[in-house]
């Protein structure tokens, strides 16, 4: 059996395999959208380092 928690809602399930879980690991066909929307929307970002942008004292030495 597997049991989880849906990452939009937070409703509980179980399922004795994924296959009877369509929307796996979410709950509802509706969860699985909004997680979708969010992504679309750009809701969800991946950090990065900040760029650091070269001075301009440093070109006119060169």
């Amino acid at each position: 059996m597997i049991r989880g928690r849906c990452p939009i809602c937070s409703k509980a399930f179980a399922v004795e395999t994924i296959d009877d879980q369509p929307g796996f690991p979410f709950c509802s066909e509706r969860c699985k959208l909004i997680d979708l929307g969010r992504w679309m929307d750009g809701n969800y970002a991946i950090p990065d380092a900040p760029v650091s942008e070269p001075d301009d004292s440093e070109s006119e030495e060169e």
